[in-house]
């Protein structure tokens, strides 16, 4: 079950605009520079800000035995996401998970969006496409 909420009037502008926007996937601004340690694999990566540095997953999940690496606070890029596992911290609980390249070199690595800051959490699945 996925927890982000989504007024019916943010909704219906988002999809009246989609035809306007085609395929294009809207992203925020790109401020400061990236920390990770790979470059993108994909045009269509989008920049988020994480709040906390965190560890990255082989999968979407938050078991021990799927930690990949870490990938540190700041601004950082994802390719897309996915419903697993549900997770909580800060406050928030969501079971959705995001692809990325973490800080330590590991490609195709998954983290909550939990630790997303206010806006990438409220928009996360509406500026990414589904993996």
């Amino acid at each position: 079950m996925h927890t982000h909420i989504l007024s019916s009037g943010l909704l219906a502008a988002v999809l009246a605009a989609a035809p306007l926007a085609g395929a294009a996937h809207a992203a925020p601004a790109h401020t400061g520079t990236a920390r990770t340690a790979a470059a993108p694999q994909s045009a269509s990566a989008v920049y988020m800000n994480t709040v906390v540095d965190q560890w990255t997953h082989w999968t979407p999940d938050w078991h021990d035995s799927s930690h990949a690496g870490t990938l540190f606070a700041g601004s950082n890029y994802f390719f897309c996401y996915k419903y697993s596992l549900t997770y909580s911290d800060l406050g928030r609980q969501s079971s959705v998970w995001l692809k990325t390249d973490d800080d330590f070199g590991n490609h195709n690595v998954w983290v909550s969006d939990v630790y997303l800051d206010e806006t990438g959490f409220r928009n996360d699945i509406l500026w990414l496409p589904k993996c």
